[in-house]
């Protein structure tokens, strides 16, 4: 684990110590979940948005990619690839800690999964 020092308002800094203690981990452990979950947050928006990209550019995509798997990152593309796995593995490579939206360029609509959770149920 590296270590950092960060600068918080005195204020963050009460919450964060009340709410260590009320649940029973460190301020670390603490400050280190809520800014993993930002961290995915701004991860989720910048996939959205480089949906949104390709959308605007999918007519000029299904002309010079159609059938292809391209990698979108701030709305270009940066690589592309008959085979998903092999560009996803290049693209990790490339951008290890950045969100970059892999997509087979179609001329049909987007496929859309719907996922449902389990729920108990109690009589």
């Amino acid at each position: 684990m590296a270590t950092a020092t960060l600068t918080l308002p005195k204020e963050t800094l009460e919450k964060l110590d009340s709410v260590a203690a009320q649940t029973g981990v460190t301020v670390s452990d603490l400050a280190d979940k809520a800014i993993q979950q930002y961290l995915r947050r701004e991860a989720e928006r910048k996939i959205i948005r480089e949906e949104e990209a390709y959308h605007a550019q999918h007519n000029q995509l299904l002309k010079q990619y159609h059938g292809q798997f391209i990698a979108m990152h701030e709305g270009q593309v940066v690589d592309h690839d008959m085979d998903e796995l092999t560009l996803y593995l290049r693209i990790r490579q490339q951008y290890p800690q950045t969100g970059v939206l892999i997509k087979r360029v179609t001329s049909g609509p987007d496929e859309v999964w719907h996922m449902r959770s389990p729920r108990l149920e109690y009589d």
